[in-house]
């Protein structure tokens, strides 16, 4: 009888050995049974508790091949900096797991900011190179902070309120079919009449920012974040479209990703007209020559940073016609502007808008060296028009995938990505924010990163959750979304990905890698130095 469970157990062993992983997809399970017999010799036991050992760390070491970072090479120097990260990961981790009160890889982003922000894991992702950042909205983009301590205080801006009370920001009279139907009122007058202007800012920052010590209770659905989320870009639309303002505003954004260690971005902005003190309008081309002025100006300050291209974005609740005129428009402008003009795409509440399908008439007429960005599979619906979008987004040929959040209930889709190699532009504390996952350690990123489906971490709104910079993000990706043993080679992976997955050009590409190399070097020498730690 033992040596029947020998053979069996040798015969399970050995097809668990020869386990192969085709195209990097994990093709077949197979189920390891240790039987054990009281019959058995001392040797026999120890030579079945070898096997079991061996076959065990086959598993193992199967599952961390497999999964993104799994071939990532480092060498000396970085082994010694991913050792010491991991002390430091695994003690914050541990923490977490004796204290769930302190488990920020498991909180709400706007209970667990204070955690991360005393973290060592966090200063250690603040200093390192995070490459590109592909997934940005221009409008939530720059820190809530400095829009309260410059444009607020900026001469001429004004407030009214909307039908429903919502504030309205603009530096001109906007008719009253716009919105306003409240008087007007300078923003300096109510800060200067106020009886505390330290609590008059408070509550103008809460304009544009969704913290809140309980979001479970302020924004108990789906719905309620996401009206006040998109009521933000009401609030704030106006008044970024007047010209100092948005020459002013964008620069900052470029500084908080410089900052921030971030070498390039891709900006999703519905390109609005703009508008001087004077009262003068500006077609859209000339927001772009702006952009592209700011743009020039700042690489031209900061030579190792690679600049930002133009992924024009159309609200996606807008009729077919609307969308047809936008795409021309698009053509036009990427005509002129080949190389910073790059993308198209469709933006807003997935669920509540329109699916890509119904605007197919006009999608199929994009100019061939353009490119689809398509927000898709934003839900947490399935088999709905909203996560279909994703088998419409690879349909249309989309360059990379925005959120991808409802993915992996597509395994077909899901495979489709990785054959073709397209990026998922996944924005961890988004998705958590606009309540689509609560606890992180949930979110299908780990999925992605399970079976190295290819992704990029991004920041999508950051300005509208306090959330500056990337590294917040990346905090999450690593500390939640990854397994407790994955460090330095999956956050290296992903750094690279973000320059792999970009829409730079072959020469910009090329240079962008030799930045990265040596940004990278000097990040790790300085870790080793103690500078970072």
């Amino acid at each position: 009888m033992c040596q029947a469970v020998n053979r069996k157990r040798q015969y399970l062993h050995r097809r668990l050995i020869n386990w192969t992983i085709g195209n990097h997809i994990m093709s077949q399970l197979i189920p390891f049974v240790v039987l054990f017999c009281w019959s058995l010799s001392a040797k026999a036991a120890a030579e079945a508790r070898l096997s079991f050992e061996q076959a065990r760390q086959a598993v193992l070491n199967a599952e961390e091949e497999l999964m993104t970072g799994g071939h990532t090479f480092l060498n000396d120097q970085e082994s010694k900096v991913d050792d010491l990260f991991m002390q430091y990961k695994l003690g914050e981790l541990s923490q977490g797991f004796r204290n769930a009160e302190q488990n920020a890889a498991a909180l709400h982003f706007f209970k667990a900011k204070q955690l991360i922000d005393r973290s060592s894991v966090f200063r250690f992702l603040q200093q390192m190179p995070k490459g590109a950042l592909l997934h940005l909205h221009n409008t939530a983009a720059v820190s809530s902070r400095w829009v309260v301590q410059n444009m607020s205080y900026m001469q001429g801006l004004l407030r009214c309120t909307n039908a429903a009370g919502l504030s309205i920001l603009s530096f001109r009279r906007l008719p009253k079919q716009h919105g306003c139907q409240s008087q007007y009122v300078l923003v300096s007058d109510e800060r200067r009449n106020s009886i505390d202007p330290a609590l008059y800012d408070q509550n103008f920052e809460r304009l544009t920012n969704l913290y809140t010590p309980v979001p479970e209770f302020e924004y108990p659905t789906i719905t309620a974040v996401w009206n006040k989320f998109q009521d933000m870009f009401t609030t704030l639309g106006d008044a970024l479209c007047y010209l100092p303002v948005f020459r002013a505003y964008h620069w900052q954004l470029l500084e908080e990703l410089y900052n921030d260690n971030v070498m390039y971005v891709e900006i999703r902005t519905s390109l609005k007209e703009l508008y001087d003190a004077s009262g003068r309008t500006f077609p859209k081309e000339q927001t772009v020559r702006e952009l592209a002025a700011i743009d020039e100006k700042f690489r031209r300050l900061h030579p190792n940073f690679l600049g930002m291209k133009i992924i024009n974005a159309v609200f996606r609740a807008t009729s077919l016609e609307e969308i047809q005129n936008r795409i021309q428009y698009f053509r036009q402008l990427h005509q002129q502007f080949p190389n910073f003009v790059v993308g198209f795409d469709l933006v807003g509440q997935e669920d509540k808008g329109k699916p890509l399908y119904s605007f197919l008439p006009a999608l199929q007429d994009l100019p061939p060296t353009a490119r689809f960005f398509f927000h898709a599979g934003e839900t947490n619906w399935f088999g709905a028009s909203t996560d279909i979008n994703l088998l419409d987004a690879l349909l249309l040929n989309t360059t990379r995938i925005g959120h991808g959040y409802a993915l992996a209930k597509h395994p077909i889709l899901m495979n489709a990505v990785k054959t073709r190699d397209i990026a998922v532009e996944v924005s961890p504390i988004s998705n958590q924010v606009l309540h689509l996952v609560w606890d992180m350690r949930n979110h299908p990123g780990a999925q992605y990163l399970a079976l190295n489906v290819p992704i990029v971490i991004c920041n999508d709104d950051p300005g509208f959750w306090n959330a500056k910079g990337l590294s917040y993000d990346f905090y999450y990706a690593i500390m939640s979304l990854a397994p407790n043993n994955a460090g330095l080679r999956l956050l290296k992976t992903l750094v690279w990905n973000s320059v792999r997955y970009s829409l730079l050009e072959e020469g910009e590409r090329r240079r962008a890698y030799e930045l990265l190399e040596k940004s990278w070097s000097r990040f790790i020498d300085k870790v080793l130095q103690g500078s970072v730690f």
